[in-house]
């Protein structure tokens, strides 16, 4: 156990603990050692007034750990890579155990390996050991090795939305998922590989003999006593590099304590208190950006994650949700193609009813709030409704998302204006644009065309019945700034036909101009 982090102003009661709640083993493992050297380093930032450990096997026990601490507010933070058994059964019914279960505010937050932020860890070094081993070599495959059990589905999501997020920033490389106890296998995973250079990054917290026995040998490597990770060795025709448990990694501790910072109860109880219904609320009308999480602007972050109430569209990304306080309630008002989960009214009843609870409530929407948001309305309601109201704009997909793809909506030489159009109309309302419009936006260089998929065919019909040519360069871009990003390129003739044959699905931007005809090499963030 870390001993309490103390400093010369420190209150004489400590209020908040963090438990960091590791796997553990009862030989007292160096897997244990780590988990206590994370902590130790948690303690050192003053994350909380006591930092300690607790194990499945070893001391302290998850059934014990909260009897020993003297603080009102307790996170606990999963130091494990996925949800499954563990995470979602034995650790809470553990905690319930503790005789002082009740009498503390006590929130857990989602498991480590389930940090949005994750993969950029990854993605890191995953860089440093290609730029050791990798040298003159343009494509490589990243194997990420999961634990997985058939026994709980859980186990592998962690492992493939890393896989996925890799993919989406590694876009010359083959990322591939792997499982010790789960399909794909090790060995059908190297099958599939068709890269002179694999990298293996065990998606492991200390790996034990996983790490040192398991693994190797089902790749194919010899570890000899002694050997220095990571292992670089040639079997067959590849060089396989094997990278140590991404546990081991340092920077782990800045994951291990925004988690905990977010999830740690704000007062006595796990839950907000209800605010005093004489008190006035505010609303925040917030752009998430296009759809990458790490596009929203930094004052949009903030008000999510100091948000007693969100309501979210369908196209937010879902990382941004767990940026939200523990005990923050958030509500899906998403809507989608033909379809709604809430209409604009019950939008518009649930931000007064919140508000009035003095409540801060951000209505969290893809973009930017006031294109095509509908954000004017819910501003003007709460204004009538003398309710505070403010906005954080957001990057709007209709620019990101054709950066994105390499397509500048604006260039010397090719494009000198742009405009944005939206294919979706209100119910009963006129099609998507009259031929004096379709005549008006010839005359722009780049036409930029929000959900537009089930109408693509219509706005080419009537843009070249307009006078614009069937030869003009046309590309759709699906998932623009997310995983699975795809880019469908033809002319604005044929551009209809070519989503149909890629089965491209929405959410999809569509850029019409010369400009559709690039592709500059720009690169995502990671």
């Amino acid at each position: 156990m870390i001993a309490p982090a103390t400093t010369a102003t420190a209150p004489a009661v400590t209020r908040t603990a963090l438990v960091l709640a590791a796997h553990g083993s009862h030989d007292g493992s160096p897997a244990n050692a780590l988990v206590e050297r994370h902590a130790a380093a948690l303690a050192a930032r003053g994350v909380a007034d006591e930092v300690v450990t607790a194990f499945h096997l070893g001391e302290p026990s998850f059934s014990t750990v909260l009897d020993s601490l003297a603080a009102e507010r307790v996170v606990v933070v999963p130091f494990f890579t996925s949800g499954g058994y563990f995470t979602a059964e034995v650790v809470p019914a553990a905690l319930r155990q503790n005789r002082r279960y009740a009498e503390i505010a006590v929130a857990q937050s989602p498991p480590v390996g389930t940090h949005p932020l994750l993969s950029q860890i990854v993605a890191r070094r995953v860089d440093a050991l290609r730029a050791v081993w990798g040298r003159g070599v343009r494509h490589c495959t990243v194997m990420v090795v999961g634990h997985g059990t058939p026994r709980h589905a859980a186990s592998r999501d962690a492992t493939e939305a890393l896989v996925r997020a890799l993919a989406a920033r590694r876009a010359e490389d083959q990322v591939l998922s792997a499982f010790l106890d789960d399909e794909p296998s090790i060995e059908a995973a190297l099958q599939r590989s068709h890269s002179s250079l694999v990298v293996v990054v065990p998606f492991l917290i200390g790996g034990g003999g996983h790490a040192l026995q398991d693994i190797p040998a089902r790749l194919g490597v010899s570890v000899a006593p002694g050997t220095a990770w990571p292992i670089a060795t040639q079997v067959g025709d590849r060089t396989i590099v094997l990278d140590v448990p991404l546990g081991v990694q340092p920077e782990l501790v800045d994951l291990l304590a925004d988690l905990a910072r977010r999830h740690l109860p704000a007062g006595g109880a796990t839950r907000r208190p209800a605010a005093d219904s004489a008190t006035v609320g505010i609303v925040s009308l917030v752009g998430a950006g296009p759809g990458d999480p790490g596009l929203i602007t930094w004052r949009g972050l903030e008000a999510i994650r100091q948000a007693d109430v969100i309501l979210h569209d369908r196209l937010i990304p879902e990382a941004l949700l767990l940026e939200a306080a523990g005990g923050a309630e958030i509500i899906d008002v998403g809507k989608g193609p033909g379809t709604a989960r809430a209409g604009q009214d019950d939008i518009h009843r649930l931000l007064l009813q919140h508000a009035r609870l003095g409540r801060r409530v951000v209505r969290l929407k893809g973009g930017d709030p006031f294109v095509f948001g509908r954000a004017t309305e819910e501003l003007l309601l709460c204004e009538a409704a003398g309710i505070p109201c403010e906005v954080v704009p957001g990057i709007s997909s209709a620019i990101a998302v054709p950066a994105a793809a390499g397509i500048p909506v604006t260039t010397r030489g090719a494009a000198r204006s742009f405009a944005v159009i939206t294919a979706q109309t209100e119910p009963g309302g006129r099609e998507t644009f009259d031929p004096a419009q379709a005549r008006a936006l010839v005359a722009i260089d780049t036409l930029v065309v929000l959900m537009g998929r089930a109408r693509l065919a219509e706005i080419a019909t009537a843009l070249m019945e307009a006078g614009r040519s069937g030869d003009t360069p046309a590309a759709c871009i699906e998932r623009g700034t997310m995983p699975g990003q795809r880019t469908v390129r033809a002319t604005l003739a044929t551009i209809a036909s070519a989503a149909d044959e890629a089965q491209l699905r929405s959410p999809m931007v569509t850029v019409i101009g010369e400009v559709a005809a690039l592709s500059l090499p720009v690169a995502l963030p990671c």
